[in-house]
């Protein structure tokens, strides 16, 4: 009886984590050599780390990744001292990499502000951030054609 409940107890936290992870998707265009990422609903600091994570485990077989990271539609739940969290998770994915370009797409001030924040967290040589209020902006930065 006590496998029984331990059992249903670990497929209700599966279940949460599936639901806190389906508000980040991701998917790489490998004609344009871009990741795609949309934020949805509330986001977690916790959950942009397991994203980052996710993204240093996939093998994109690329030198140099160009991200374009879409928050219009997200609520952000963290506050600005969680953002070293974020930039740490960052670093262990800028070690895969030659460079990495990153787009972010977003159109509320807080966040707005918390993107500029993190920025300044985040300088490394081989690293560059944008901020813009378009997709079609953050795809033009990243010298992407609308086609």
């Amino acid at each position: 009886m006590l496998r029984f409940f331990f059992f249903l107890y670990n497929m209700f936290c599966n279940l949460i984590v599936i639901k806190l992870l389906a508000m980040i998707h991701y998917d790489f265009d490998k004609r344009h050599q871009v990741l795609n990422c949309t934020m949805k609903g509330t986001v977690t600091v916790d959950e942009v780390v397991v994203f980052i994570e996710s993204i240093i485990k996939d093998d994109f077989l690329l030198a140099d990744l160009n991200m374009i990271i879409n928050m219009l539609e997200c609520e952000v739940a963290f506050e600005f001292n969680q953002l070293q969290k974020i930039a740490d998770a960052n670093n262990r994915l800028l070690d895969r990499y030659l460079s990495i370009r990153h787009a972010v797409v977003l159109d509320k001030p807080l966040d707005t502000a918390m993107a500029y924040y993190y920025k300044q967290l985040s300088l490394q040589r081989n690293y560059s951030m944008e901020i813009f209020t378009t997709v079609h902006a953050a795809r033009t930065w990243l010298g992407l054609s609308e086609s």
